[in-house]
């Protein structure tokens, strides 16, 4: 094969590879979970449902149009003439009925439905939230497993190189055959690290892919960053917008409003109702219908007692309204509580990273000041492997205390009811 046509060859391979190899940023991990997911599918539906409902009670304010056709015969029986045809009777007619006035009855239920209606949005927020959530959480995890390789791949280089310096120690005649043997261990180990850390990547990203909806051994290149700046915002302003926001709060207050309207539901037995019905009748004893009539009725009912179950009807929904205000304000107490944990916890990730920060630069210091004494004679490889060891442990205990303040700020986010607070971030 000519040359040319073999670097052809490699370079359609490696155009093939990286199409196929799709890139996955954080913005298209999370509509492809809301455009799959199972649970917020079914939660969508039942606030459908509820926006139906809500429509129906429309028809309590639009009037009634009914008909009625008919055919009557009439017998006489008697000792004298048993089963003579007495009579025939047709009649058709056509009633229009509309409730002029019921005390608010319909009002208040109208608008009980639309507060369901409005919950069950709350529901879908809510799920939609929690699922934003776990695809940030899987989404990080990603890119801290894959980090996490690259220190083992490179604590594997590093073991290694150790290695090889006290084979060539040793055939110098100036180690001993237990240095090779326990640096020999040790990069052993490490290439057991590389598989371990290779597999946990395999399966973060088999999580992402579940909930984004691709096959779980599915590869893509995530697009992304683990966060490191600080977040400036402030604890007062985002317990405020976490109960202008959190859907647990709206759906409680729409609670509140529901109850509300149920004591005007009550009140409206009250009240009389007023009805008005228009009727038009054609009836005769031959099916031309010869005759008609026609008739406007406006009528008033009320009930002047029907003992006191009005009455305690109206006081036991107050108590439930009672109820569903404490509730409220317990709610919000949570939402507070929360959003303080969340704040403090997000505090002490931040704090625990930049001590890592500090950890890798002083093992660092410290495996290149042994690896030069062991280098020259002055040192032992049991100091060499365990600062190696220090150097790589502290290396993949800033990916997690990154990972960790990065989780921190989405469990803020999801406190609070955001999509992203990485605007605050400078």
């Amino acid at each position: 094969m000519p040359g040319w046509l073999k670097v052809g060859a490699i370079i359609i391979f490696v155009l093939t590879l990286s199409h196929n190899l799709r890139a996955l940023n954080l913005d298209e991990a999370l509509s492809l979970a809301q455009e799959n997911c199972p649970l917020l599918k079914q939660q969508s539906r039942w606030q459908e449902r509820a926006h139906y409902l809500y429509k129906s009670t429309i028809d309590a304010y639009l009037p009634t149009l009914a008909t009625n056709l008919s055919y009557q015969r009439t017998f006489e029986s008697s000792l004298y003439s048993p089963g003579r045809l007495w009579d025939n009777q047709y009649q058709w007619d056509l009633s229009l009925k509309y409730r002029l006035f019921d005390g608010g009855y319909r009002f208040s239920r109208r608008k009980q439905a639309l507060y369901d209606w409005k919950q069950s949005q709350s529901d879908v927020e809510k799920i939609k939230n929690e699922l934003m959530a776990e695809v940030k959480k899987a989404f990080f995890e990603v890119l801290a497993r894959r980090e996490i390789l690259k220190v083992r791949q490179q604590a594997c280089q590093i073991a290694q190189r150790n290695y090889r310096l006290a084979l060539a120690r040793k055939q110098a005649g100036i180690a001993k055959i237990s240095d090779v043997t326990q640096a020999q261990v040790r990069y052993t180990n490490a290439r057991m690290d590389v598989i371990s850390a290779r597999k946990e990547l395999e399966q973060a990203m088999a999580d992402l892919n579940s909930l984004i909806g691709w096959p779980l051994n599915k590869e893509a290149k995530v697009e992304g960053r683990l966060y490191t700046a600080w977040l400036k915002i402030s604890l007062p302003a985002i317990e405020d917008l976490a109960l202008k926001r959190r859907p647990e709060v709206k759906k409680q207050l729409l609670e509140v409003k529901k109850a509300e309207a149920a004591i005007k539901e009550f009140r409206s037995a009250y009240f009389p109702k007023v009805d008005l019905e228009v009727d038009y009748n054609r009836f005769d004893s031959q099916p031309d219908l010869s005759q008609r009539e026609a008739a406007l009725l406006v009528a008033l009912h009320y009930d002047l007692f029907d003992g006191l179950g009005r009455y305690y009807k109206v006081k036991a929904q107050k108590k439930v309204l009672e109820s569903v205000q404490a509730a409220l304000e317990e709610t919000k107490r949570r939402t507070r509580l929360e959003v303080f944990k969340a704040y403090k916890e997000m505090q002490k990730a931040y704090a625990n990273f930049k001590i890592a920060q500090e950890l890798v630069k002083e093992a660092q210091v410290n495996y290149e000041q042994v690896y030069g004494e062991y280098k020259v004679g002055k040192g032992d490889v049991i100091a060499l492997i365990n600062a190696e060891m220090n150097l790589a442990q502290s290396k993949i205990s800033l990916v997690n205390q990154k990972l960790n303040y990065t989780l921190s700020i989405v469990n803020l986010e999801k406190t609070i009811f955001v999509k992203s607070l990485m605007g605050s971030i400078k």
